[in-house]
């Protein structure tokens, strides 16, 4: 057992950074899925349980390069339903306060901030996007890219609108941002569990 934590009272969660490795491939690794596993269960998962099915090695990796955090207090795992949880979220996401979730299908399944016709267009822009990556992807491009920014002032330096790209059991989210992306926050953490966990791809 690890001598660089107590695995039995020790509990584990996924930094921002973790989500990004962990979601970013529609063909996820074994590593990679092993950092996905600590999101799917309604309370966070004990470093003891997690090792009795993924290597020490690999923890020990995750945790140097700031893919997992350590926990000395279980979290329960957000239960509202997406379109009501992303009110709670959004100031922590979004400079403007304003963000949609959207599938690789191009439907919008939740939105705050934006009308519906808006969150509708970004959604199926966003869809478009996914899809070109992919291609070129395919085409030998290695187009590794996790986001998408797009810029009114030539400066460069708040975009305008940001799609983030997400991969959860075989399907392609997007997490369309407007105004500055603050996705390096607990609440974007958050909001990829309240996906992972609450079977929302179902959501009408």
């Amino acid at each position: 057992m690890s001598s660089y934590l107590n695995a039995d009272k020790t509990y584990l969660t996924l930094t921002p950074a973790g989500i990004f490795e962990a979601f970013s491939q529609s063909e996820p690794t074994d590593e990679q899925l092993s950092l996905q596993d600590l999101l799917s269960y309604e309370q966070t998962l004990l470093a003891a349980n997690w090792l009795e099915r993924y290597s020490d090695e690999w923890l020990q990796s995750f945790i140097e390069k700031g893919w997992v955090e350590k926990l000395s207090l279980f979290l329960p795992a957000p239960n509202l339903p997406l379109d009501q949880f992303l009110p709670y979220v959004v100031a922590s996401l979004s400079g403007k306060r304003r963000a949609a979730i959207g599938s690789d299908e191009g439907f919008c399944l939740a939105r705050i901030g934006y009308s519906q016709e808006e969150a509708d267009m970004l959604s199926v822009a966003a869809a478009d996007f996914s899809g070109f990556m992919l291609r070129q992807k395919q085409r030998g491009w290695a187009v590794e890219s996790q986001a998408i920014s797009f810029f009114q002032q030539v400066d460069l330096l708040i975009p305008e609108t940001s799609f983030v790209f997400l991969w959860i059991d075989g399907s392609g989210y997007v997490l369309i941002i407007d105004g500055e992306p603050l996705t390096n926050s607990r609440a974007f953490v958050e909001l990829v569990w309240a996906l992972k966990t609450s079977g929302l791809r179902f959501l009408n």
